[in-house]
């Protein structure tokens, strides 16, 4: 712990982040029985104070997790001033932080608590409310999970965000010298910063990683490898992270976190696991041949905000073996996207060859859904596509764009590529989906880039 001192926060109270650092890095557990225990412990805490405290969940009369509804993010937006402490709405937040974040200055609070935005790529655009101790308790949580030496060894830590605030200007200071790049600033700007910065830690969203691969391939740039890369804010797709590994020289994880909070970090050994000593994670399973499901969170640890039985938008994919890195944490194979990443469509007549790209609903009904990573791989297969953007505007109605390497057909390549996909869809026993060619979207560096996307409603 020597020279744990050494680590300032902007001149404030550092105790905080060191106390939350030391219990998680000295957090261990033998097995999933000492593991829920010690959840059991924080989720009664949580429950009876939540009772308690938001006027949402006075009229609930148990206090096991079952007697809590599951939260949508459109109930949780409506009754946003009942489930944080400051009585704040939804508007008077919205208004604060995006006139703050216009000016890209990112200090907007009410009541004592420092107000973060959504990306709003699930829908309605969210607020996220947190306190000093709380911002002090989730840097040294990070420190201990993200940082590959602890704080043993000075870092220069990277992060690309859309937009900064008051949880990460936490984190900067001393030893651990942090350094936000804004993703509304010139790519050349950002890029020539971040080779004087030379970080030893790199967290980007996938899109500056693919970026960031680009340059360095073409020799645009070069810079010294960092310690360690993280993928956050969108779904690291397979190629890229190989892609990233390669041309950055360094293992490449990913941090799961969402407003709904920090949900997984890759370990050691390269396997994302849940973060179970922050959260309880139920599972919505919508295929059990394969496992995958849709997270029902709730935070052991957030007191700003009531984060309980909270239905993400997320599909996970659960490893189907322990990892060996010996941690009793959830692994997961890949988190493959939101909901509405899965395309539905009407099953063939004849039923096809049944397949894990496609399970019954189970909410029952006439469509089944074909999940994007299955789509992924037979598009990406095509010889000459590079990447590409599939859009579902109707059960039997979508479009295709393609990104292409120098000089290949555009035609030729749509054509095969709309072939694959048949394939996919009449290996899963489903009716093949017409496309049309799209040209490519515009995008920026802080666009979540989604491969896949269904416009209608399950």
């Amino acid at each position: 712990m020597a020279g744990l001192a050494d680590l300032l926060v902007r001149g404030r109270a550092v105790a905080p982040v060191l106390v939350a650092y030391a219990q998680t890095r000295s957090r261990a557990f033998d097995d999933r029985a000492e593991l829920e225990a010690f959840q059991a412990g924080r989720l009664r805490k949580v429950l009876v104070r939540a009772a308690t405290t938001f006027p949402h969940y006075r009229a609930v009369a148990g206090r096991q997790l079952s007697d809590f509804p599951i939260m949508t993010k459109d109930v949780w937006l409506q009754h946003f001033s009942d489930l944080n402490t400051a009585g704040a709405s939804l508007a008077e937040c919205l208004t604060a932080a995006r006139e703050t974040e216009s000016r890209r200055e990112f200090d907007a609070a009410t009541g004592g608590l420092a107000i973060g935005l959504s990306t709003g790529t699930s829908g309605r655009q969210g607020a996220f409310l947190t306190s000093p101790a709380e911002r002090g308790r989730w840097a040294g949580i990070m420190l201990a999970k993200a940082l590959p030496s602890g704080l043993r060894h000075p870092a220069r830590v990277a992060l690309f965000l859309r937009s900064g605030g008051a949880l990460y200007d936490t984190v900067g200071g001393g030893r651990i010298d942090f350094r936000y790049f804004d993703l509304a600033l010139p790519w050349e700007r950002l890029a020539a910063e971040l080779v004087a910065f030379a970080p030893t830690i790199l967290a980007a969203p996938p899109a500056v990683l693919g970026r960031l691969a680009d340059a360095l391939e073409s020799g645009e740039l070069t810079m010294p490898p960092p310690e360690i890369v993280y993928s956050v804010a969108d779904v690291l797709e397979p190629e890229l992270q190989a892609r990233a590994r390669t041309a950055l020289l360094a293992p490449v994880g990913q941090i799961y976190q969402a407003t709904e909070g920090f949900l997984g970090i890759t370990c050691a050994a390269g396997t994302l696991h849940l973060n179970e000593d922050l959260v309880v994670v139920e599972r919505e399973v919508i295929d059990p041949a394969s496992g995958r499901f849709v997270p029902i969170v709730t935070d052991l640890w957030r007191t700003s905000q009531a984060i309980i039985r909270y239905r993400l938008d997320d599909i996970l994919l659960p490893s189907p073996a322990p990892c060996v890195c010996g941690s009793v944490m959830v692994a997961i194979d890949r988190v493959e996207g939101r909901a509405d990443d899965v395309l539905l469509l009407r099953p063939s007549q004849n039923g096809g060859i049944r397949s894990e790209a496609a399970a019954p609903r189970p909410s029952g009904g006439t469509l089944r859904p074909l999940y994007a990573d299955f789509v992924r791989a037979a598009i990406l297969a095509v010889p000459r596509v590079i990447d590409f953007r599939l859009v579902q505007a109707a059960p039997a109605q979508a479009s295709l764009a393609l990104r292409l390497e120098s000089g290949a057909s555009g035609e030729r390549a749509f054509g095969a590529a709309s072939v694959a996909l048949d394939a996919v869809c009449r290996r899963a026993g489903l009716q093949p989906l017409p496309v049309t060619p799209a040209p490519w979207p515009v995008e920026t560096l802080a666009t979540k880039a989604r491969r896949v996307r269904r416009d209608f409603a399950a």
